[in-house]
């Protein structure tokens, strides 16, 4: 019996790899977590909650899960400071929270690769 693969794309590319649950396209996770992270690109909503027409809408925020998702994120947010879509006290707060979101990355990344190391020796 084959089970369905999650159908999430991250960011940078790579596909989930979980068990989608019974009936669904999702796992738990991504499930849950899109119905939760907005669809909304938050530049353009804040310059003008009424704009649908802004050639820039389509650039959602992404979900801060791997490290082409922080790039997007710092991409967006040099472009919103560019184009003075935000404010400079938010634009500030923004880029806190990714530099936030960048070390913590690193942080799971070595500890992903500390427990990999330890799997790998103990098997052995």
């Amino acid at each position: 019996m084959d089970l369905p693969i999650c159908e999430h794309i991250k960011p940078g590319g790579a596909r989930c790899g979980s068990p989608a649950v019974r009936d669904h396209k999702y796992c738990y996770h991504h499930a849950g977590l899109r119905k939760a992270v907005p669809a909304t690109n938050l530049f353009v909503f804040l310059a003008n909650p009424h704009s649908q027409d802004d050639p820039y809408a389509q650039f959602e925020l992404p979900y801060l899960e791997d490290g082409a998702a922080i790039q997007i994120g710092f991409m967006q947010l040099i472009h919103g400071v560019a184009q003075q879509r935000l404010e400079q006290w938010r634009a500030r707060m923004i880029l806190s929270a990714l530099h936030g979101a960048a070390a913590n990355l690193r942080q799971m990344d070595a500890a992903t690769a500390s427990c990999e190391k330890k799997t790998v020796v103990s098997s052995q």
